[in-house]
């Protein structure tokens, strides 16, 4: 590789706005060319660039050229299985956006090929780049909230109101589409939190019941709300409820000895009944109370902002990690395997809604 790790950056809109500076501010990245499925969308992103810009183009081939060791992806869900393959088969790191595709079938086939390549080869997941998902991991891990029980998640905005006003308007969007995104609000959101859940836990889902509506989006085709339980491996429930149709975020794991819960990325409570806990975002005196004849861990409340997604100085954002790891030669932070299973538990929550049945995570 050379001196810089020099990135082709896929997909150019949406998100990808919010973190395209990371890959701006880093000394050691050089993006050699914005690739977009409009030159316009292409050109946006490379004006963001001081100096020599990077070439803008809608050619998804420069991204596969000599003159890059990386690429990143950030397209449509129905587009990463083509593009991601070929990118790890012409020898570079690839970085997926979530979910990993919106076809099991396709994820299969992105881990095939990774698993042959010796790069770098890895999932974005957005909440990685929180201190405070670091801390809630450790504080399970040194059992400070003894044994986990319950985990919940809310994740709801009404970005699908406004698609379906688009698609009836005669301007639809791909995550309007089932075959671009492989369903609706469920695999856009929840792949977030089972993926955190199962990372605090160490736990597997292995079943999982559901229900889908489409309620006030007819001119999207997938769900715009759902709500999904799910069993782990060790026994614990997680109730995972998404939404296209309204709005409000929420985290919360409860264990046998104390609890956090997180809202509106900002409003932490943390309870525990094993002491103080000094963590990264998590600063928890440890006073104690009694309750049904046993000590319990006084409720405490703080102030607890995320970072955003495209600060470069924040040593967890997923980016950044991702880049030094392929510059080092280090695997990625989250590989495309545990990607793919985050897609079986997809598929098994709507083959619950389908058929109104449990199923069995495969």
């Amino acid at each position: 590789m050379s001196q810089k790790v020099r990135v082709a950056f896929v997909g150019c809109g949406g998100m990808a706005g919010h973190y395209i500076g990371v890959y701006r501010d880093l000394d050691f990245v050089e993006v050699t060319c914005c690739i977009d499925a409009t030159l316009a969308g292409a050109q946006a992103a490379a004006v963001t660039f001081s100096g020599a810009q990077p070439v803008a183009t809608t050619d998804y081939s420069a991204a596969l050229a000599s003159n890059v060791d990386a690429v990143i992806i950030n397209t449509p869900n129905n587009l990463h299985a083509p593009q991601a393959i070929a990118a790890i088969e012409a020898g570079k790191h690839v970085l997926l956006q979530k979910p990993v595709a919106a076809k099991l079938a396709d994820a299969e086939a992105i881990a095939q090929a990774a698993g042959k390549s010796s790069k770098t080869i890895g999932l974005y997941m957005s909440y990685f780049d929180q201190p405070l998902m670091q801390d809630i991991r450790e504080m399970v891990q040194q059992d400070r909230l003894g044994s986990v029980v319950n985990c919940y998640a809310r994740l709801m905005h009404r970005g699908g109101m406004m698609w379906s006003r688009e698609a009836l308007s005669g301007k639809p969007t791909w995550r309007g589409s089932i075959e671009a995104t492989g369903g609706g609000c469920f695999i856009q959101l929840a792949v977030h939190y089972i993926h955190l859940f199962e990372w605090f836990t160490g736990a597997r889902v292995v079943k999982a019941t559901a229900f889908t509506n489409n309620l006030h989006c007819p001119g999207i085709e997938g769900e715009d709300l759902a709500c999904a339980l799910l069993q782990l491996d060790s026994g614990a429930l997680i109730t995972l409820d998404t939404a296209w149709c309204t709005d409000g975020e929420e985290l919360a794991v409860h264990g046998t000895k104390g609890r956090v819960l997180y809202r509106s990325l900002r409003h932490l409570s943390v309870s525990s009944s094993e002491g103080a806990y000094d963590g990264l975002a998590v600063h928890y005196t440890g006073g104690l109370t009694e309750a049904f004849g046993a000590p319990a861990g006084i409720d405490e409340h703080a102030e607890v902002l995320p970072p955003a997604f495209g600060d470069a100085e924040n040593s967890l954002n997923q980016h950044r990690v991702f880049l030094e790891s392929a510059r080092d030669g280090r695997p990625a932070p989250v590989g495309i395997a545990s990607g793919v299973h985050d897609m079986r538990v997809v598929a098994a929550v709507y083959e619950s809604a389908r058929t109104g049945r449990v199923a069995e995570v495969a």
